[in-house]
């Protein structure tokens, strides 16, 4: 069933066909295309801020995976593969070309993949909170973090408790990794794909397949070859980043900095890891004049 969008986000819903299921996505404009991937556990809903800066750019398109916002939820294991697959399907049934892609959270390991096996339809990659090296080891999170990647991944029964039962990545981590206290619209935007306890349980899989010490081991092999890549390629970057930060804290910019080419790095304020809602207009008047530039 087609779900309305919330009335704070006002670009007009597409579907494409992707094996059968229905992908859904927002778009505006034409030109050359500008391609937003979101991550866990938010939807198209997360750039609404920051689209309104590069009207008039490109074709603005800011998908759904496949399980999210108001993609279908088609019976599927939902593991990265998944995704992969209905990603570059995806890309493929629009007929995107010269893509500029704007990503975040697990969007961008989709993203830095997709870009890693097809170069030649790459014009640039914007990303911010991005999934860039494997984490070493649980000793490398704060204590909370630690005890939560812990917890989730001790058995499916816990890990189903706290994303369905509990609503725990919307209801607490998401706001919680926000500088800014959500309004209700707001929170309730993040909410609307989720009302369905059944559907929460693939919320389970993202935080279990991300790659500490080594493991999943597949997911290892995606994040070192694409940060390889990611150093050897001259394709224009630009990387947005906070204070402190999560995924990318100051010193992680300042790697990046020095050792991707091409990059551009650019401060946009405070914020934790879901920066598009604490800064949206830095980052999209930056993201506006770096696309001037390349």
């Amino acid at each position: 069933m087609t779900q309305n969008k919330p009335n704070n986000f006002n670009y007009p819903s597409h579907y494409a066909d992707v094996f059968g299921s229905k992908m859904h996505y927002v778009e505006t404009g034409e030109g050359d295309p500008i391609l937003f991937l979101h991550g866990q556990p938010t939807w198209s809903y997360l750039w609404r801020n920051i689209m309104p800066h590069l009207e008039g750019q490109g074709r603005l398109i800011a998908v759904d995976l496949i399980g999210y916002g108001l993609s279908d939820k088609p019976d599927l294991d939902y593991e990265m593969s998944d995704h992969i697959k209905y990603i570059d399907k995806f890309i493929e049934q629009l007929g995107l070309k010269n893509i500029t892609l704007v990503i975040h959270d697990w969007g961008s390991f989709f993203g830095f993949n997709y870009a890693m096996h097809h170069a030649e339809n790459i014009r640039g990659v914007a990303f911010m909170e991005a999934i860039l090296f494997p984490v070493p080891g649980y000793d490398s999170f704060d204590e909370q973090t630690h005890n939560f990647f812990k917890t989730l991944r001790s058995s499916q029964e816990t890990a189903e408790h706290m994303m369905v039962d509990q609503n725990l990545f919307i209801e607490a981590v998401l706001p919680g990794l926000i500088v800014r206290e959500l309004t209700e619209d707001e929170q309730n935007g993040y909410r609307q794909p989720w009302s369905d306890p059944d559907a929460r349980k693939i919320l389970c899989k993202f935080p279990q397949n991300l790659c500490i010490a080594g493991e999943p081991e597949n997911i290892n092999d995606i994040q070192q070859d694409y940060m390889t890549w990611l150093q050897e390629s001259e394709i224009p970057k630009l990387l947005l980043h906070s204070d402190p930060g999560c995924l990318i804290p100051k010193a992680m910019a300042d790697w990046c900095k020095d050792n991707l080419p091409n990059c551009d790095t650019v401060f946009v304020g405070d914020g934790l890891h879901y920066i598009q809602e604490d800064s949206p207009d830095k980052i999209g008047k930056t993201i506006s004049n770096w696309l001037r530039r390349i």
